[in-house]
């Protein structure tokens, strides 16, 4: 499963501070051929009486090493009069018609679709899941805006962790350390399909009076001091930052996306 073009700038844009609006609700669309990143550009099933279908989701929970969603109950479609072919993509929007797309994706199993029977996606049936270098926090925050959820743009910074902050990781401390601003480009697509957004300058971290001890890790918060970890990445190799030595992180090497 898949997330929408608008939905992957829109969540990039909030590392922008820009505000991700939560639609009022959300409603489940059949379609014979992948409705696209754009989400206009498959055949949405068209039969008499068909319309998308209102969906909810369960609280965002592990799946695998990533989060995910279910729908937490059944989507029952209007009869069709007549058989209308074969079903093999869903796709979630704000709206029963046109309306921004937010997930997509193909259905594990074809679903035909027969004269005078009424189509439906059993509960459970529908899974979206992000894995990646998200945290865990922001990827539950990005299912809940289909969840009705708002997501309030950030002001992003640049931490250094000794260790994986999602799994007991410290950050650096010591005289002279703090959180860097991060100033973001706008979201692009990437050669292979993914859009992100990348650090447009060097991040240049004060110049250490004492030890801080070692960086293995580079983070993005969603505020100078405390709040949450927004993004998490191993470096290629760990190292000391002792006193005299100022790390930094070249302009472009902090990649954010979502998959």
């Amino acid at each position: 499963m898949f997330l929408s073009k608008y939905a992957e700038e829109s969540f990039l844009n909030v590392m922008r501070g820009a505000v991700f609006n939560a639609p009022t609700q959300v409603f489940c669309g059949l379609f014979l051929t992948s409705p696209g990143d754009m989400g206009n550009t498959g055949t949405e099933l068209s039969y008499p009486g068909y319309q998308r279908m209102p969906v909810t989701f369960a609280n965002p929970a592990p799946v695998g090493t990533g989060i995910g969603i279910i729908n937490d109950t059944e989507i029952v479609f209007p009869q069709s009069p007549t058989a209308a072919g074969t079903v093999r993509f869903i796709g979630i929007y704000d709206s029963v018609t046109g309306g921004n797309m937010y997930l997509y994706g193909q259905l594990t199993e074809d679903l035909p679709i027969s004269a005078n029977i009424a189509p439906v996606l059993l509960i459970s049936e529908t899974l979206f899941f992000s894995i990646g270098d998200l945290s865990t926090a922001y990827k539950t925050r990005l299912f809940n805006v289909v969840r009705g959820q708002t997501l309030s743009g950030i002001e992003p910074h640049c931490a250094l962790f000794n260790g994986d902050p999602q799994t007991g990781g410290a950050e650096l401390a010591g005289n002279n350390y703090e959180r860097i601003p991060l100033v973001f480009t706008a979201p692009a697509k990437e050669p292979g399909g993914h859009t992100v957004i990348r650090n447009i300058s060097k991040v240049n971290f004060n110049r250490p009076t004492t030890n801080w001890g070692t960086w293995s890790w580079t983070a993005i918060t969603d505020s100078a001091a405390g709040g949450l970890i927004v993004w998490n990445q191993q470096i290629p190799a760990s190292m000391q930052v002792r006193r005299g030595y100022m790390p930094f992180v070249e302009a472009g090497d902090i990649t954010v996306g979502v998959n």
